[in-house]
C-alpha cells in the first residue's frame, strides 16, 4: 500500500537529520546546539623585503655590491659586453640549476660578512621564480646536515652542507631569495635577513641605514651598480689609495650608462677632508692613474678612458669621477674573472 502523503513527509524529514548528523552539520535535530561558523583565518602582515638593503646586517660587514640585472641587461648597447662578462649558455644552466634566472632579477645584493664562525657571504635576489623549485633544487645541492625551519608559511629556512662548506637558504615571500656560503647557517645572516623581514630586529642598524656608507650611498644616487666598504681600514688596506684609506670611514663606487654608451664611474672616499679635500683629491686622482697605468688598469682599459679622470671634493668625501669604454671593461673583467664567474654560475 502506497504510503500517505503526510507520512512520507515525516521519513524524509527524518532521513535528513539522520544524514545531518552523520555528515556533520550541526542540525538542530542532532541534540546539540549549531556549530558557529568557522572564522576566517586572519591575513599575515606582510614582510619588510620593500628595500633588499634593510635585509642586510650592518654589524660586521666586510663589503656589499649592489645590482638591478634587469634593468642593465635592458641596456641594448651594453647586451654584447654582458655577453663577454655572462655567456647566456652560462646564464641559462645557471637558471636550471637554482631556479633563478639572473636576466630577470629585478635587485640582487652580495655582502661578505666576518664572524665568529668566520667569512660568509650571502647572496640575495628579487626573483620571477617558484620559491618551491628554488628550494628543491637547493636541497638537491646539499651532501648533509639538512635541516628545514619554517617561521611562517611564506619564510622558510634550509641549511646543510655543500661539500665541506656550510650554506643556508632562505625564502621570503613569493620574490625574495638569499643563499649564505660560510659562516654560521643559524646564526649568520640568512637567518638575520629573515628576523628583518618579519620584523623582529627593528632597533638593529641594516646596511645602509647610518653612517658613512648612507652617506656614500646618498651620494651615488639610484645607480644600477654600486659598491660599498665601511671603514676602518688597517695593514695593507690602510695603504690603498696613496695612503687616503688610512683615515677613512668608507669607501665606494657606482657606475652607470651613460648617454655616449659608455660607463660613467665614480669612485669616493668619505672622511673628515674639511681642511686637506684639495690635497686629498689630487692624492686620489694620482692613486687612480697608477692604477690605470699598471697591468690591471691596461687589462681593464681603464688607461684608455672616453674621458679623462675628474677629481672633485667636499667635507665629508673625494671622488673622482670617470667615462670608460664598455667593451674594453667587459674584455678585461671576462679575462680576469672567468674562472670565478663560471663557477658562481653553475
Amino acid at each position: 500500500m502506497a504510503d500517505a502523503p503526510g507520512r512520507g513527509l515525516r521519513r524524509r524529514s527524518v532521513l535528513g537529520g539522520v544524514l545531518g548528523c552523520v555528515l556533520g552539520l550541526g542540525l538542530p535535530s542532532c541534540g546539540g546546539a549549531p556549530r558557529p561558523p568557522a572564522r576566517p583565518t586572519p591575513p599575515l602582515p606582510p614582510l619588510g623585503t620593500a628595500d633588499l638593503t634593510r635585509l642586510l646586517p650592518q654589524a660586521g660587514l666586510r663589503w656589499l655590491v649592489l645590482a638591478r640585472p634587469r634593468e642593465i641587461a635592458a641596456v641594448p648597447w651594453l647586451i654584447p659586453s654582458i655577453g663577454l662578462v655572462a655567456p647566456e649558455e652560462n646564464l641559462a644552466r645557471h637558471a636550471r640549476a637554482t631556479g633563478v634566472d639572473l636576466r630577470q632579477v629585478r635587485e640582487a645584493a652580495i655582502a661578505s660578512y666576518e664572524g665568529p664562525a668566520g667569512e660568509a657571504r650571502f647572496y640575495v635576489a628579487r626573483h620571477s621564480g617558484d620559491p618551491r623549485a628554488i628550494e628543491r633544487l637547493f636541497r638537491r645541492r646539499l651532501t648533509g646536515k639538512e635541516r628545514r625551519a619554517l617561521d611562517r608559511p611564506d619564510v622558510v629556512r634550509v641549511t646543510g652542507d655543500i661539500g665541506r662548506a656550510p650554506h643556508a637558504l632562505v625564502l621570503l615571500g613569493q620574490d625574495v631569495v638569499g643563499v649564505q656560503e660560510g659562516g654560521s647557517p643559524l646564526r649568520g645572516p640568512a637567518r638575520v635577513a629573515s628576523l628583518y623581514a618579519l620584523g623582529r630586529l627593528k632597533r638593529t642598524p641594516t646596511a645602509l641605514s647610518g653612517g658613512p656608507l648612507a652617506a656614500l650611498a646618498a651620494r651615488f644616487g639610484p645607480a644600477p651598480v654600486r659598491a660599498f666598504a665601511p671603514g676602518p681600514f688597517d695593514g695593507e688596506l690602510a695603504r690603498g689609495a696613496r695612503g687616503l684609506l688610512a683615515a677613512a670611514t668608507a669607501v665606494g663606487a657606482a657606475a652607470r650608462p651613460s648617454a655616449r654608451e659608455g660607463i660613467a664611474l665614480a669612485i669616493a672616499v668619505s672622511g673628515d677632508f674639511s681642511t686637506s679635500g684639495e690635497a686629498a683629491s689630487e692624492e686620489l686622482l694620482l692613486a687612480w692613474n697608477e692604477l690605470a697605468q699598471g697591468s690591471f688598469g691596461h687589462l681593464l682599459g681603464l688607461d684608455a678612458p672616453v674621458e679623462p679622470p675628474l677629481a672633485t671634493h667636499a667635507p665629508d668625501a673625494v671622488a673622482v669621477a670617470v667615462e670608460l669604454n664598455p667593451q674594453a671593461l667587459a674584455r678585461g673583467l671576462a679575462a680576469a674573472t672567468g674562472e670565478r664567474i663560471e663557477e658562481m654560475l653553475r
